[in-house]
């Protein structure tokens, strides 16, 4: 049984869906699976995620060997990207840039459609699994679709998404009808994009596959009474994850004196305008930014530093930051979009409104002043990690619904685990 992962291009340096599917065929390949990554756009020898595929021994293969208008759009994209100062300027350019990005790709990609036909009548693979709504998306479900592979489409986000993303949305609901299975990332989320799209017959619930860490930390290293409590955030710093919401609740929480410091590992567009309002707000000695990191040893140590995990989204799938600070044993506190709701329960982590900075700052107050508080969630969340979203909990949901939507199930039968992840269907 040949599984084909597929994506246009990985799209990092900090991208969840990337990391999902590289942790899905580390996965597969684990269990002794025939599993391949295709990616429609050849990437960098040094990409992360792409090293990481090969250092473990998972094929990637491409669709365009070389697409110079594609590389050429990329350069000047990232270089557009790297000068932050623009964006200060012209608030607007942002989004102007991204619509530009898009138009100019979908025109490009569209060319490429003979070689993905060619490439996937080579390969013939028995399962093509397409992640996420970009440029190629529409192009490999149409492919697979026309030489009669059984297409998995699974999405990553949320039918509340950004106003920034609808055009990929408007267009991959045109191809959609002709896959095989539909697939979420958790059971709201899979509710909430039947309602968006009631053409579907049925949505399959696939969750995030998180690596498991080396170590994990299962009790605080903090001391006794510790003066500060380290709060940290992870993610691209952009309008979307809000992060200025953090700014203005540790402001809050350290009013009467400096009780939290916020750790953030990350990069984005919004990375001035953060900085800017940390200065306005006196916090330069409470707001660390540490860069973002890029390697599995990178996140554990981040992770380790952390007392609590904060993600103060307007917009959200299921945040893979969230499911790695469980992994390691760090409690959460979230906002309540997209599937975070499914992720976190009253246990394991404190749900806040978007947006809402005064909610944020009572719920990290809350903490911050109960350690033993902060190590009973950590400790639900490692195990909550567990039972939804570790290797030994998805794996046999894959499987499932690959069984699902091809004619030969029955080869995946024999490999379902006793294990029975709650939100499966059968």
């Amino acid at each position: 049984m040949k599984i084909a992962l597929c994506k246009s291009h990985f799209a990092g340096p900090v991208s969840g869906a990337d990391d999902t599917l590289v942790a899905y065929a580390l996965g597969l390949h684990q269990a002794g699976y025939d599993v391949q990554v295709a990616l429609l756009y050849h990437c960098a020898e040094n990409d992360q995620y792409y090293r990481r595929l090969r250092n473990a021994g998972v094929g990637v293969s491409f669709v365009v060997t070389r697409s110079v208008m594609f590389e050429v759009m990329q350069r000047i994209r990232n270089l557009l990207l790297g000068v932050l100062f623009f964006f200060l300027l012209m608030p607007r350019a942002l989004g102007l840039l991204r619509r530009i990005w898009q138009v100019i790709v979908r025109s490009i990609t569209r060319l490429h459609y003979r070689a993905c036909l060619n490439f996937l009548q080579i390969a013939r693979p028995d399962v093509l699994h397409v992640f996420a709504p970009d440029a190629g998306a529409a192009l490999l479900i149409s492919a697979g679709h026309e030489l009669g592979i059984p297409v998995l489409y699974h999405e990553m986000g949320t039918p509340h998404h950004l106003p920034m993303l609808e055009d990929y949305y408007r267009r991959l609901e045109t191809v959609l009808p002709l896959c095989t299975g539909v697939a979420a990332l958790s059971p709201r989320l899979a509710a909430d994009w039947s309602v968006r799209f009631p053409f579907l017959s049925s949505i399959s619930v696939l969750p995030l596959i998180i690596e498991r860490p080396n170590t994990f930390n299962l009790t605080s290293e903090s001391p006794a009474d510790p003066k500060e409590t380290i709060f940290g955030f992870a993610g691209r710093v952009e309008e979307g994850k809000g992060l200025l919401v953090l700014v203005e609740a540790l402001a809050s929480v350290n009013r009467e004196g400096p009780l939290a410091v916020a750790r953030v590992a990350g990069i984005g567009p919004q990375l001035l305008q953060v900085e800017a309002r940390v200065r306005e707000l006196g916090l330069r000695e409470a707001f660390e930014f540490v860069g973002h990191y890029s390697e599995p040893l990178g996140r554990t140590a981040f992770m380790n530093s952390l007392d609590v995990f904060v993600l103060p989204s307007f917009a959200e799938g299921t945040p893979n930051s969230i499911i790695e600070a469980m992994a390691h044993g760090v409690p959460v506190i979230a906002t309540t979009v997209g599937g975070i709701a499914d992720i976190l329960d009253g246990e394991s982590g404190i749900l806040v409104p978007p947006g809402d900075s005064a909610a944020l700052a009572d719920a990290m107050l809350l903490l911050a002043r109960d350690q033993r508080r902060r190590v009973a969630m950590g400790v639900a969340a490692k195990q909550r990690y567990e039972k939804l979203f570790s290797q030994t909990a998805v794996l046999p949901l894959m499987l499932q619904t690959y069984g699902r939507i091809t004619r030969n199930g029955h080869e995946f039968a024999k490999d379902i685990y006793e294990h029975r992840h709650p939100w499966s269907k059968t």
